[in-house]
């Protein structure tokens, strides 16, 4: 009588175990485009779930790579991301993004980048394909904020380009 008893529990176990691996990996990132008025600067900051960000590493850079303890694992899985958003203008041309640096917050590891904020920036066209060449499954959710309004886009791997209009500047 006792085997079933235990084979319930090793099943039960062996399902939560099971439902841990697979809660884990979110297979969503997040990009979020803030206009900065007092410095300027239009602010790109990609935030991955660290623990999916270390899994395609491992893919995609090496498989030794180290998120966490190795600052230069951190800056090639950097690369890679930028390297998978893109942003253009309303003439449909490229908008020219400096890299400016990683930081690890948590369960997120994220990514920054930044571009002067021109007169004429009401509207872009975005791509971003990170991650989704390893999980068909991955996506990639874009938010642009201007005067505290804020609009949104996802991106799966069905899409390209996407066109975001966004809020006009406040007139001084």
């Amino acid at each position: 009588m006792r085997l079933p008893f235990y084979a319930a529990l090793i099943t039960i176990a062996l399902s939560f175990l099971a439902e841990n691996a697979t809660a884990h990996q979110q297979k969503e990132a997040y990009t979020s485009i803030v206009f900065n008025q007092r410095s300027g600067m239009l602010e790109v900051q990609h935030r991955f779930y660290l623990h999916d960000a270390e899994h395609a590493a491992q893919q995609v850079i090496d498989k030794n790579t180290d998120l966490i303890g190795d600052p230069v694992s951190r800056e090639a899985f950097a690369f890679y991301a930028i390297s998978t958003f893109s942003m253009l203008n309303q003439q449909q041309q490229p908008l020219t993004l400096t890299y400016v640096g990683t930081e690890l917050e948590g369960k997120y590891l994220w990514v920054y980048q930044e571009t002067p904020i021109t007169e004429n920036m009401a509207g872009f066209y975005l791509k971003m394909t990170a991650l989704q060449e390893l999980w068909s499954e991955q996506t990639n959710h874009i938010n642009v904020e201007r005067n505290k309004q804020v609009t949104s886009v996802r991106l799966s791997i069905a899409d390209t380009w996407h066109y975001i209009e966004i809020a006009k500047p406040a007139q001084s």
